[in-house]
């Protein structure tokens, strides 16, 4: 459906909507909807009003149809999937794409408020790295309009696009100031994170110069981070709270292991940033990540950092996932292949079929961020077709993947053209992570750009 037009949301007091093209209409239709012979229509969300299709038309409803339905020999696809509005699409059209890489933002923003329930202390939100791959613009928006105050990014860049859809929120930069790049901090009214004295003195000087009471953090290494000031520079800076706009806004650190609920793990770096709060007084202070926030309430001080929790990823390896499932990524079957014992797959060498093998290739690849196998017990590769899961053959090439899907019960279920779930239900990221011997955050911020993205709101 790549040449639909795409349509605006359907006002209830425009009258019928009449489909003579082939369109689409990124969010819910509130009045009665025809869809003309040979047409068809796309909705990503729900039809309130009544649906009539006219013979060879075709309709796609990714929500639900509340009204009357009148078919007179076309198609109806009805996915009730209760979406109450597409929020945006981003990247290549769905026909064009290697994969639909959908992100429910009503799932992000209850992972949001189970985590603000968790702590006393304000939640602020991480969204480094484009939000951790899953794009800053639509996530730093929806957690915004939900309450989030403070963001943490990773460079001025990623500050400026969290300004335009959070006018009125603390941005704080991890890398900090960069030499030469100070006035842009007071552009967009942005805090550095200050890493060492070398930044503190270059931003001493920029504020002097300007006359702008610019504020900052400074970040404190309690433990082997190995960046950040030591105990000793920090202890040595405490005395520029005795003068006047001196701009310390926040003292922050982090912890080594916060995974490690087990009790006494973390006390070391958590009595340590204590004795230097004490030196700090009135400053706010912030030590824990996601998994931190589930660690005892003396560690969460006066600002927690929700991050990699927010996008769905288990905050508490080895115990259930407190979090709900934020994204989905399918791909498109290309090609079902008949592999006979001791045949193996171009560029694949070390994988060799062992029987009489069927391979379904996918249209995903290393450069669409799908990882390589990890080695040992964990690294097993899986994916998702007709419900149920397929061992993943091998190694992603650049653009490809292939699945051994010799066991399913249902042939049809890999027939080309039909999608696959690599991430989604029965199979989520902390999952793919394992297989690969990885992170949750390294999977999802190696998600690459060629995917049709949905951004949708329940």
């Amino acid at each position: 459906m790549s040449n639909a037009a795409a349509l605006p949301v359907q006002q209830p007091d425009d009258g019928p909507l009449l489909i003579t093209s082939a369109s689409e209409i990124n969010g819910s239709v509130l009045r009665d909807t025809f869809v003309q012979r040979n047409c068809s229509l796309h909705v990503r969300g729900n039809v309130l009003g009544s649906l009539t299709i006219e013979p060879g038309a075709k309709v796609v409803v990714e929500g639900s149809v509340d009204g009357k339905i009148i078919n007179k020999g076309g198609r109806l696809v009805v996915n009730n999937k209760g979406l109450a509005a597409c929020v945006t699409l981003d990247g290549p059209p769905e026909a064009e794409a290697c994969g639909i890489l959908k992100i429910d933002l009503t799932a992000l923003v209850a992972n949001y408020e189970a985590l603000t329930k968790r702590t006393g202390a304000e939640c602020a939100g991480v969204v480094k790295a484009n939000a951790y791959g899953c794009g800053i613009d639509q996530i730093a928006g929806a957690l915004a309009k939900s309450g989030c105050r403070t963001f943490f990014v990773s460079n001025i860049p990623e500050a400026r696009r969290v300004r335009a859809v959070a006018p009125r929120a603390t941005i704080y930069v991890l890398n900090g100031l960069h030499s030469g790049n100070a006035a842009a901090f007071a552009e967009i009214n942005a805090r550095p994170v200050i890493n060492s004295p070398i930044e503190m003195a270059e931003w001493d000087v920029f504020v002097a110069a300007q006359q702008w009471s610019g504020e900052h953090a400074l970040n404190i290494d309690t433990g082997l981070a190995k960046r950040g000031l030591s105990l000793e520079e920090a202890a040595a800076f405490a005395p520029r709270l005795q003068t006047l706009n001196n701009g310390v806004a926040l003292l922050m650190s982090r912890l080594d292991h916060p995974e490690r609920i087990a009790r006494g793990a973390n006390e070391r770096q958590i009595t340590a940033f204590h004795d230097l709060r004490r030196l700090y007084s009135g400053v706010p202070a912030s030590l824990v990540n996601s998994s931190g926030i589930f660690l005892h309430p003396k560690a969460h001080f006066d600002v927690v950092r929700a991050g990699s929790a927010l996008y769905g990823i288990n905050p508490t390896p080895g115990h259930a996932n407190p979090m709900q499932p934020v994204l989905e990524l399918r791909t498109r079957i290309l090609q079902v292949r008949n592999m006979a014992p001791g045949e193996t797959i171009a560029g694949n060498p070390d994988w060799i079929a062992k029987r009489r093998t069927w391979l379904a290739v996918v249209s995903t690849g290393y450069a669409d961020g799908y990882p390589r196998p990890g080695i040992g017990a964990r690294g097993k590769l899986q994916a998702v077709i007709g419900g149920h899961r397929c061992p993943v053959a091998g190694s992603p090439s650049t653009d490809l993947l292939a699945i051994d899907v010799t066991d399913l019960p249902d042939d049809a279920a890999a027939r080309y053209g039909e999608l696959v779930t690599l991430i989604g239900a029965g199979i989520g990221i902390d999952d793919l992570a394992a297989g690969a011997d990885t992170t949750g955050c390294e999977i999802l911020s190696r998600l690459g750009s060629r995917f049709h993205r949905v951004y949708f709101a329940v």
